[in-house]
């Protein structure tokens, strides 16, 4: 729109008189061919005002909150990842009058919305952040890897790089992926947080692995040292168990930022876009036949760029505006020796991501021990002083090879997740007692209560309310009933009336005769058989019965039926005993 043409109405506006305006609006909405709110806002840019008084109700709306909110409810869930927007404004408005709201003009609605910041413009403004910082060199370290578009294609010798256009290899052309899954190259950055020092090493794979991750950063902290934190995303390869073991074992603090959350480690970010515009540009202009070329020309380019170094090229940092390899030497003075860790050997290191925590059980002594490789030899750990530790608890336990003083770590299991410790060995004696164990007949001192020991004399108590502990031991040796008795623990029991129920009929099991347990045969003496068998008779024994049950003596308490029935029938003076024989 003209903005000369536009003074110039505005000026015939200002100067028109009363019912003249009208017609200076119609040409000039002819003229331009606007809609007569455009007009007006156009107007206004350059300095005209109607001189119309403001509404009172301006900046107020008909319609109300919950609508409103509804509506940039609708177009933030409308918003794809990719930024493009499938829920507009009209549509919106569709949906809520379809629903029962009441709603104003879509170009009314649109400004609604832009006032309370809901609008598709304000919905897409990216969120606050804080800037960090970290205290020294080798503080924090950055790790990310990332997917260049340079591969090589099979072929053996004389193999030539390949540059994937992003259009072909990501639109929608999976196949296009599949065809060089096993031929990408993958660059590994690692960016050292407080001088923006900037380490890259390219491999050739399929994808991220853990294997991947420990080449590269055994390969940049064989250059530069130890970091205190390393910062990477939370991808499978960054939080496998080997890498956990081999970070952890070097007292290197691992920690992952949320998904989708790149910024959170914009600084190896940057570096990722440094390096693609900086270096791998250059490899378009001088091929290279593999990726051994090219590791070699990047650590050339990375040497230079960290020095400022690179021919006709700023690298200065931006935020520091000093070459990075000169801030990130402030290593290497005296204050900040001890925070200069040193890469043990790679066999060590190998040791470390192919070994997992091993379990030790605690001690009655509340100690544990383990083989550290350090040493070469077991060493005993006191785990006393550790929260949630108790004897018989098994412990995670892995050994620290970064120093020398064979320091372990050892996780114990706690509500809010496995919790670490840092714990240096016992000093022992030559006869391999603790030193700082007390002395017979000198000194005795009773190890501090664990939680175990806490929650047991707790309950006792609870079961002899109102006595001491030692007034509870002694309680139990005499056998005292805990709660004073108060309790009714099984007499209540006898007042429980049972359902009565029908004995069902069942049949006898038969079993063999051979089964059968065979008894002892029953003696019986005289004076018992007399007595039996008077009883029998229900009348006392006559003097010749007595006499023939005499002749018998001791009989088979088998044979006293047969006994009975023979003096029955009588028995005459002269008469002999029967007996029976087996």
């Amino acid at each position: 729109m003209n903005k000369q043409l536009l003074h110039n109405y505005a000026q015939r506006l200002n100067q028109a008189g009363h019912g003249q305006k009208g017609s200076i609006i119609k040409a000039a909405l002819n003229e331009f061919g606007v809609s007569r709110d455009t007009l007006y806002r156009e107007l206004h840019k350059v300095g005209w005002c109607s001189g119309r008084k403001q509404r009172k109700d301006a900046g107020s709306t008909t319609m109300s909150d919950e609508t409103i909110a509804m509506a940039g409810a609708m177009l933030a869930t409308g918003a794809r990842a990719n930024g493009k927007q499938i829920m507009d404004t009209t549509t919106a408005r569709s949906v809520l009058v379809a629903n029962g709201h009441s709603c104003l003009s879509a170009s009314s609605l649109r400004r609604v919305l832009k006032a309370n910041h809901l609008n598709v413009a304000s919905l897409r403004t990216v969120t606050a952040h804080t800037q960090l910082r970290s205290l020294r060199p080798n503080h924090v370290h950055l790790l990310d890897p990332s997917l260049c578009v340079l591969y090589y294609p099979p072929g053996g010798k004389g193999k030539r790089q390949k540059y994937a256009d992003l259009d072909e290899f990501y639109k929608n052309k999976p196949e296009n992926i599949e065809k060089i899954k096993h031929l990408r190259v993958w660059r590994y950055v690692l960016v050292d947080h407080y001088s923006g020092l900037i380490k890259i090493r390219y491999f050739e794979a399929a994808g991220e692995s853990q294997a991947l991750n420990y080449q590269f950063l055994l390969w940049a902290w064989q250059q530069i040292g130890l970091c205190q934190l390393l910062y990477t995303d939370k991808g499978s390869a960054n939080q496998g168990q080997g890498i956990i073991n081999f970070t952890q074992s070097l007292k290197v603090e691992l920690i992952t930022h949320e998904a989708k959350n790149a910024r959170a480690k914009g600084a190896v970010e940057v570096a990722n876009n440094i390096v693609e515009k900086a270096f791998e540009s250059r490899i378009l202009l001088e091929p290279v036949n593999s990726v051994a070329e090219l590791n070699a020309s990047v650590e050339a380019w990375q040497d230079a760029y960290n020095a400022n170094l690179v021919p006709g090229y700023c690298s200065l940092h931006t935020r520091h505006k000093k070459p990075r390899l000169s801030v990130w030497q402030q290593i290497l003075r005296p204050e900040n020796q001890q925070h200069y860790r040193l890469l043990p050997p790679a066999e060590v290191c190998s040791y470390l991501l192919r070994k997992e925590p091993q379990l030790r059980t605690v001690k009655p002594n509340l100690t544990i021990t383990i083989d550290h490789p350090v040493a070469g030899r077991s060493l005993p750990y006191d785990v006393a002083d550790l929260k949630g530790i108790y004897v018989g608890l098994k412990v995670k336990v892995s050994p620290l090879l970064v120093g020398t003083n064979a320091a372990v770590l050892v996780g114990i299991s706690m509500p809010e997740g496995l919790m670490w410790h840092e714990v240096t060995p016992l000093a022992v004696d030559e006869a391999g007692f603790r030193i700082d164990a007390p002395v017979i007949g000198e000194a005795h001192k009773a190890k501090a209560d664990t939680a175990v020991d806490t929650a047991r004399k707790e309950a006792e108590r609870a079961a002899y309310p109102g006595m001491s502990d030692e007034e509870i031991k002694k309680a139990k040796q005499k056998k005292a009933v805990p709660f004073n008795g108060s309790l009714n623990a099984h007499s209540h029991l006898k007042d429980i009336n049972q359902p009565a129920a029908m004995k069902p009929q069942g049949e006898q099991v038969e079993v063999p005769e051979f089964t059968q347990p065979k008894l002892a045969p029953v003696m019986l003496d005289n004076l018992s058989l007399r007595k039996r068998v008077s009883e029998a008779l229900h009348r006392p024994l006559d003097a010749p019965e007595a006499a023939f049950l005499r002749e018998l003596g001791e009989v088979d308490e088998s044979e006293l039926t047969g006994i009975i029935e023979q003096v029955a029938q009588g028995i005459k003076a002269s008469e002999s005993p029967l007996r029976a024989v087996n």
